[in-house]
């Protein structure tokens, strides 16, 4: 009798740890390492208690973001219509570690063929320098001081 492999969940945590494909990480401003895996983690979390869990419709041009520690996790609609967030599309995406030698990071967040950097998609944004991403007047931001 062959015994029970153990290396697949073994390996499992490992293959969310790299870098994925499904961020780009463009951004060294402010200089140093990227926030790393946990810190995605953890502002995902946040993002989470304070809009909830249930995906969220944006309108056009519209944005959520939530910020936490010097962290930023948001949600941007760029396309011209309302898009309502596919079901566990963020829970999933999380998992991936962005890379960790950049400090700003966009993700898909639809199943579009367009480009990261393409205006028209709904897009997850992460990373550090808060201010640089929260601008215009149909950006909600929430502060983890707000939770509760």
């Amino acid at each position: 009798m062959k015994p029970p492999s153990i290396l697949g969940p073994l390996l499992l945590p490992l293959a969310f740890a790299a870098p994925s494909p499904a961020w780009k990480c463009t951004s060294v401003s402010p200089p140093g390492p990227g926030p790393g895996h946990l810190s995605i983690l953890a502002i995902h979390s946040t993002f989470t208690c304070l809009y909830g869990p249930d995906p969220l419709t944006l309108g056009p041009e519209q944005a959520r973001v939530a910020i936490c520690g010097g962290l930023l996790f948001g949600l941007w609609n760029g396309h011209p219509h309302a898009v309502t967030e596919k079901a566990g599309r963020r829970e999933t995406l999380v998992f991936w570690d962005p890379k960790p030698e950049r400090t700003q990071c966009l993700g898909h967040a639809d199943d579009t063929d367009a480009a990261l950097d393409d205006d028209l998609r709904l897009t997850y944004m992460f990373g550090v320098g808060e201010d640089s991403w929260v601008s215009g007047g149909l950006t909600e931001v929430r502060r983890c001081d707000d939770e509760g």
